[in-house]
């Protein structure tokens, strides 16, 4: 018995409702397909954008309501133990950010605006920068040595100068910005400078040597900001809620906004709801077409079973014929999605096409599934008097 031959034989002479179940399958899993593209993209944007963006993550402080209005070192001290009081401190940390008078490269022709941080917010300043010890990270090219010159302050008349320097030689690291996470505004064309938090200390050491005035007054003055790095954004109102309450001056991204980092969440969980319902509703209008196509088929059934096909082929054979419609359903729609993807319809990348792809196959093997158990086993299965008792040869 050729099964292919009665496979190419039902293939051609399929009921009109099979080719309407075809068109709206295709339609079906076509809107499917732009409208996952588009979620991909809102998903990947609010991941990019805010969830996994460390700009958002960084609160500066630099000013507090309680005594004195600026802030001191030992403010980040006092922030770390409040977050540890409140159960933050896994959530949270702050680092003081120092701001150091002007460096010059060995030629004095360059000037270098020099910031102190934490060498464990290194990634915030550039990709390629460490901020260890003895390095500097640099907008320019990385460079195994680099003499800089660092002026020795002097004060005179209430103001500093320098006549005096020192050479210091550091290596230097490329990737520093004038934007990112450690400023709130850029400053174009500033030779802007990093280096960790305990080699910015020494550095201001050697420049106020010769200064009447403590260490710990330099440090102070010389003191930018306190920064507060939040691991997760969710925690990110929080935190700044609780330091606004404690009376500190912040800024920070979601400062405007009420509760925008929990919005932002479960706008994700949203995108992936509507994500989930799209897809559920593609198998189960693709499960209930072809079942009803395969109820329909009751009557070729019963002449197949009359020709001496086994329950067993029959079976096999109405599911050869599903699989090859779904195997028609699925290059008609990648057609229709490839050349909405050359002729950029939507904002579509080849690795969303490969994933979109790929959640098709997944759709079809389960409508496959779905449809073999439901439908092809359970009326492949009925005895010839089920099958003929609505059909005109019963009668």
């Amino acid at each position: 018995m050729n099964k292919k031959l009665v496979v190419d034989i039902l293939r051609k002479k399929t009921h009109h409702f099979l080719n309407i179940s075809l068109v709206i399958m295709i339609i079906s899993l076509t809107m499917l397909n732009f409208m996952s593209s588009y979620l991909i993209n809102q998903y990947e944007m609010i991941n990019r954008d805010y969830l996994n963006n460390n700009n958002v993550k960084v609160l500066h402080i630099n000013g507090k309501a309680n005594g004195s209005s600026s802030i001191v070192p030992s403010d980040s001290e006092a922030i770390n133990d409040l977050l540890n009081t409140e159960a933050l401190s896994e959530k949270a940390q702050a680092y003081p950010v120092y701001n150091l008078p002007t460096i010059f490269d060995e030629k004095m022709e360059v000037g270098y605006s020099v910031m102190g941080v934490s060498e464990e917010l290194a990634f915030l300043v550039g990709e390629d920068c460490t901020l260890k010890e003895n390095s500097i990270c640099i907008q320019g090219q990385a460079q195994d040595q680099m003499e800089l010159n660092i002026p020795i302050v002097e004060e005179k008349d209430g103001g500093y100068s320098s006549e005096n320097v020192k050479l210091v030689t550091m290596n230097a690291e490329s990737g520093a910005t004038s934007e990112n996470s450690i400023l709130l505004h850029s400053i174009p064309d500033n030779n802007q400078a990093y280096m960790n938090e305990g080699q910015a200390l020494a550095i201001l050491a050697d420049m106020f040597e010769e200064s009447n005035n403590s260490f710990d007054f330099i440090k102070e003055t010389q003191l930018d900001k306190v920064i507060v790095y939040v691991k997760d954004t969710k925690d990110v109102d929080t935190v700044g809620k609780l330091l606004k309450e404690e009376g500190y001056f912040t800024s920070y991204t979601f400062n405007s906004f009420e509760n925008f980092s929990v919005n932002i969440s479960s706008m994700n969980m949203i995108l992936v709801i509507l994500g989930s319902i799209f897809v559920l509703t593609s198998i189960v209008t693709a499960v209930l077409l072809l079942i009803n196509f395969i109820r329909i088929q009751k009557k070729e059934i019963a002449i197949l079973k009359l020709n001496g096909y086994a329950t067993k082929d029959v079976i096999s054979i109405y599911t050869k014929l599903v699989i090859n419609t779904l195997q028609k359903v699925f290059i008609l729609t990648m057609a229709l999605f490839l050349i909405s993807f050359l002729i950029e319809v939507m904002p579509i990348t080849f690795t969303h096409f490969i994933l979109i792809a790929g959640m098709n196959i997944l759709i079809l093997l389960l409508t496959v599934l779905l449809v073999y158990v439901m439908g092809i086993k359970k009326i492949g299965q009925l005895e010839m008097m089920e099958l003929l008792k609505n059909g005109k040869e019963f009668e």
